[in-house]
């Protein structure tokens, strides 16, 4: 008997059909299950005029094969495969004596012959087609098309663009199976903001709203880069809200703002910001009831309102959680803090009554961990600053939160405490701590690559893993990478490549060595470089042991033993006496030094106040490479401070003094100490103007009496240095700077100054990619060789 089904639909159609329909669909299906498969026949249906296609390639992708049992699940699979390389699929199955014969009509997907746009005369074509990203000459699928049509559409309207309105057609041509695509683009006005003006706001209060919108101007020069500048809707309600927000923390509780857009003569948008400000209130009495454990003086103290301050709802909110804070630092952590507002009928003048439930005081139970899957768990705990047994401190709860999120290794960091089951067992109040984690990745391989003044262009590899655990080194090939991660160690391979100086470096820390809080790790490199000048290059392969220990959370205490092989190459054209010593001081170098560390920057990339100070004291020596090799002993001095002042809050200046001395002894001479032990100064970082490393002593006329004019360092230098920087924008600093700088042959000596003054500019392109540009004029340059005024570095990660 010969039963025929109708095509088998998709899904949707199956799921939206009668229920009849259904049951009958089920019931043939049934029929065919573990029958023998018959003939499968394929049929191209929209096959171009003169072409052929090959049957058993699209056999071959069937799981379902002639005269093994039908199965319905792989049949289904079987359809799902074919629908991804072909634009449509109908099958057709019936019964012919006893077997099931199937066949199958496909519909090849069109080729795109050309995309044609229409109507873009804002943007590039070239531009919308990157956005696209889908090419003429490949086939057409309509769910990625859609899906890469809706990215130009939202790149219109991350340009400003919000009137736009884009549309596509089809043009199929059935004789070839082949379609042209014709997106034809209304743009409407253009979304750049051209003005940003206010009314009923002082000019304190528009500059302090300028600084918290996001709604910004439209710059020429950076707003290509920065995406400021252009109209977004949602945007601009939530600046309605953040000026209502700030409008009222300055008392006046009644504001109400009203934001307009105009189009000016050129097309571009104009907002207009009107604030209707209203009475000013003020705080009137502030009563506290139900304080028994604490009393008023002390609430008062930490409260930001006071009787007659000014209205702020913000500062009201952060002094509640002050009281709250107060109570929860000696463990009552469950204390309630409410508070009523009271205006007055007849000025405006919020009172506030306080209303005080103290609640019991609680100690601290077990402290859970949940959510780390690679990260240990001591890991986790000693950034704890909450010990079980000890009275609650709801603040050290917060800072536990705080620490957790600042290393990195979480994507979410939640810390709580909840009700310890053993509460009453214990005779006391307890409560658990749970810190809850949620793992994210802490590994990095990046390239990057620059150019700058002192290395010409430069590039390489940096690959780190911030959650490194050595351990894993033995297992890793057979748990995989994960088990080298989890045990809060720092880990860096690192290669850079450039003109003048190519460097490899392998870099381990623990930074809680044994659980403590000493910082142990080790360096090793290998680095050779013709930076100072060149006439000669320095090979160097070395390492060092560290470790560190903070005293306080200014203060660091360091030591480090350093064992480094350095030999100097230089040019035929300079052996002279001088430079033959050179030669002749490669050696062996070894050394042990003791440092101290304070540090209350409020930034360490770009710091606006406080202090870095580093000093350092090593004991060293050399034990050179020659016929008659002996041991030179040295000693060395280091000295570093920069001291950082903002005069407002866009300018700041920075003082700079670093010294550091080189005392050879034991018989030891200058002569006898290497060229990679030395001290140089010039260029972009140190004293701008001068030629990277050009202060200091040179090598003399070789015997041909040609000059070198190569830098040979010296043991002594100083450093002094004053600049101010003024922010213009969150991506362009501004600065001016005056430099001085020394170097010396002999011991502890200051040499006349090479003094520069001069401007420039930090321009920071994105994440990670800062350009600094400036021009220094020196004042007393020893030779005219020595000056460079022009000076850059940029780099980049990616």
């Amino acid at each position: 008997m010969n039963k025929s089904v109708a095509k088998i639909l998709t899904p949707l159609v199956l799921l939206t059909a009668p229920i009849p329909q259904l049951a009958a669909y089920s019931q043939a299906t049934e029929a065919y299950e573990q029958k023998r498969v018959g003939k499968i026949t394929v049929i191209m249906e929209n096959l171009p005029r003169g072409s052929t296609f090959n049957q058993e390639r699209i056999l071959s992708k069937l799981r379902t094969k002639e005269g093994d049992p039908f199965s319905q699940n792989v049949f289904d699979q079987d359809l799902k495969t074919l629908s991804e390389e072909y634009d449509r699929v109908e099958p057709n199955i019936e019964t012919r004596g006893g077997d099931v014969d199937i066949t199958l009509k496909i519909w090849q997907k069109p080729m795109i012959r050309s995309i044609v746009w229409h109507g873009n005369s804002k943007v590039r074509t070239g531009t919308l087609q990157r956005e696209l990203d889908i090419e003429p000459h490949t086939f057409f699928n309509r769910d990625e098309f859609n899906l890469a049509f809706n990215k130009v559409k939202e790149y219109y309207i991350k340009k400003g663009y919000f009137e736009s309105d884009i549309e596509y057609k089809i043009i199929p041509y059935s004789d070839t199976n082949e379609i042209d695509i014709e997106i034809t683009i209304h743009e409407g006005h253009s979304g750049h903001i051209s003005k940003i003006a206010f009314s009923g706001l002082s000019n304190k209060e528009q500059s302090a709203i300028l600084e918290l919108i996001q709604t910004k101007k439209y710059n020429f020069f950076t707003s290509w880069l920065t995406g400021r500048g252009t109209y977004h809707e949602e945007a601009l309600e939530q600046d309605k809200l953040i000026i209502v927000n700030y409008l009222q923390n300055q008392g006046y509780a009644d504001a109400r703002v009203n934001i307009q857009t105009k189009e000016d003569e050129n097309g571009r948008l104009e907002i207009y910001i009107n604030a209707v400000k209203g009475e000013k209130y003020h705080f009137g009495s502030i009563g506290i009831q139900g304080n028994e454990l604490l009393n008023q003086q002390q609430i008062e103290r930490v409260m930001l309102i006071k009787d007659g301050s000014i209205f702020s709802p913000e500062k009201l909110r952060d002094s509640i959680q002050n009281v709250k804070d107060l109570y929860g630092k000696d463990g009552y952590i469950e204390a309630n803090i409410n508070y009523v507002l009271h205006l007055s009928p007849s000025e405006p003048v919020y009172s506030v009554d306080i209303q005080i439930e103290e609640g019991e005081q609680f100690r601290i139970g077990l402290i859970r961990v949940l959510g780390n899957v690679s990260t240990n768990k001591n890991v986790i705990l000693r950034e704890s600053l909450l010990v079980p047994g000890e009275v609650f401190d709801s603040r050290r709860l917060k800072a536990t939160q705080m620490r957790l999120e600042a290393i990195g290794y979480f994507k979410s960091v939640n810390v709580y405490a909840v009700k310890t089951p053993d509460d009453q067992e214990l005779g006391e109040n307890y409560r658990d701590v749970v810190i809850e984690v949620e793992e994210t990745t802490t590994g990095s391989l990046s390239l990057f690559g620059g150019l700058s003044t002192t290395d010409s262009i430069f590039g390489g590899i940096d690959l780190a893993e911030n959650n490194f655990d050595h351990r894993g080194l033995t297992r890793w090939w057979r748990e995989g990478f994960s088990a080298l991660r989890g045990a809060g160690e720092y880990a860096q391979l690192k290669a850079q490549i450039g003109k003048k100086q190519q460097t490899y470096s392998l870099t381990w820390m623990d930074p809680y060595f044994r659980d403590t809080l000493w910082r142990f790790g080790f360096e090793a490199s290998y680095s050779k470089n013709r930076l100072q000048s060149d006439d000669y290059d320095v090979d160097i392969v070395g390492g060092s042991i560290f470790a560190n220990y903070p005293l306080t959370n200014y203060w660091t205490f360091g030591t480090r033993l350093r064992v480094r092989n350095s030999i100097s190459h230089v040019d035929k054209h300079i052996l002279n006496k001088d430079a033959q010593q050179e030669r002749q001081n490669s050696g062996l170098i070894a050394g042990l030094s003791s440092s101290i560390s304070y540090d209350t920057r409020d930034n360490p990339f770009k710091p606006h106040r406080g202090v870095s100070s580093y000093f350092e004291i090593e004991m060293g020596g050399v034990r050179r490479h020659d016929n008659n090799p002996r041991y030179f002993p040295f000693g060395k001095v280091s000295f570093l401070n920069s001291y950082y002042y903002p005069l407002w809050r866009k300018g700041t200046v920075k003082l700079r003094g670093d010294f550091r001395f080189l005392v050879p002894f034991g018989g030891a001479e200058v002569e006898d100490v290497a060229l990679s032990e030395k001290f140089f100064l010039g260029g972009d970082t140190t004293v701008r103007g001068y030629k990277p490393y050009s202060i200091g002593p040179k090598f003399p006329r070789n015997k041909d009496g040609d000059d070198s004019n190569a830098p040979k360092g010296g043991i002594s230098s100083m450093l002094l240095s004053v600049e101010y920087l003024q922010n213009v924008m969150k991506m362009l600093d501004l600065f001016v700077f005056f430099d001085g700088g020394t170097v010396s042959e002999k011991r502890f000596d200051i040499p006349d100054f090479r003094m520069s003054y001069g401007l420039g500019a930090r321009i920071e392109l994105g994440n990670r990619m800062p350009f600094i540009v400036g021009m220094g004029f020196p004042i007393n340059p020893e030779d005219k060789d020595d000056v460079k005024r022009f000076f850059f570095s940029m780099g980049a990660q990616f």
